[in-house]
């Protein structure tokens, strides 16, 4: 056979010799064992993983049951203002020289027309809302964010709400 034939394709297939069959076979069971050996190695170590991330995921979850059962246990005091923790209205403490306050002389109360009052806003602020009082507590205590979000989704809550704390609510729940 010319090695000009073989390039340019010009080869008398019927002068080629026959493939060996059983080298052939030998190659085919080489590969088809080779990939089946890889494929299951790959299978268990996914396999491992998934069950790893399961593990981690059911801590996770176990550490926000737990989580969620403290932020219960806090009592809530309408005092407090949820973002900062300091008390809205602080009181001042008594000492001696404020047993006997100087007489103080008061004014009337100017009578503003009903027309020039603010109107009082309808509703309640979210994070008042009884839906959302504990995912306010659970950022005060140090939840991140993204996963205070994540839980009020999963739950079926506005996670927009958390941003916009003193945004009213026309449906809000007060205890």
């Amino acid at each position: 056979m010319d090695v000009n034939a073989t390039i340019t394709g010009d080869v008398d297939k019927t002068q080629i010799p026959p493939l060996n069959q059983k080298r052939i076979l030998a190659f085919v069971n080489h590969f088809l064992i080779s990939t089946c050996t890889y494929l299951n190695e790959f299978a268990l170590g996914c396999e491992t993983k998934f069950v790893e991330m399961e593990r981690q995921l059911q801590k996770t979850e176990a550490s926000l049951i737990i989580l969620e059962a403290k932020l219960a246990s806090i009592p809530t005091d309408n005092e407090t203002d949820v973002d900062t923790g300091s008390p809205a209205n602080p009181l001042p403490v008594p000492t001696e020289m404020d047993a006997a306050p100087a007489p103080v002389a008061e004014e009337p109360p100017e009578h503003v027309p009903e027309a020039e009052q603010e109107p009082q806003p309808v509703g309640v602020r979210a994070c008042e809302d009884v839906r959302y009082r504990k995912f306010f507590k659970m950022l005060h205590v140090g939840v991140p964010a993204p996963a205070v979000k994540q839980k009020m989704n999963s739950e079926g809550l506005d996670s927009q709400l958390l941003d916009t704390p003193d945004r009213m609510l026309e449906d809000g729940v007060r205890e």
